[in-house]
């Protein structure tokens, strides 16, 4: 194909885009119509309005358990991503000589929530390693 047709071509794709785009403008956006609810005339109204009550709680519900049992997965995965095979009494002495996780009572709350990251990840990582070097 030759260069002159090829760009031919490309010119009447931008011109039909275009107007493309103006017949959308000029139609204007359709909003989602809104919903009017239940009319007052209608028989059971009260017993319809408590059912999509009842539904909407439901679904909240259903999201909170779902939401819950994300939760749960991720601290399982979690778990699972340290290595089982390293016995925790093993660490228990390695963190009294770093004294990094009985400061507790000595920190302040801004100090504390740092120095408690700080030591589930020296935890995560001891745990992880096969050898520690002092």
């Amino acid at each position: 194909m030759t260069c002159h047709k090829r760009y031919k071509i490309q010119k009447k794709v931008r011109e039909h885009h275009r107007k493309l785009r103006k017949e959308a403008k000029k139609r204007g956006h359709k909003k989602p119509r809104k919903d009017p609810g239940v009319p007052n005339s209608a028989p059971f109204k009260e017993a319809l309005l408590r059912e999509a009550e009842l539904r909407k709680q439901r679904l909240e519900e259903l999201k909170q358990q779902q939401k819950l049992d994300r939760q749960k997965e991720l601290e399982k995965k979690r778990k699972l991503e340290t290595n089982p095979d390293i016995k925790p009494s093993n660490v228990e002495p390695m963190e009294k000589e770093f004294g990094l996780c009985k400061t507790e009572n000595k920190a302040k709350s801004g100090k504390q929530n740092s120095k408690k990251l700080y030591c589930q990840e020296l935890k995560k990582v001891i745990e992880a390693s096969d050898v520690v070097l002092e």
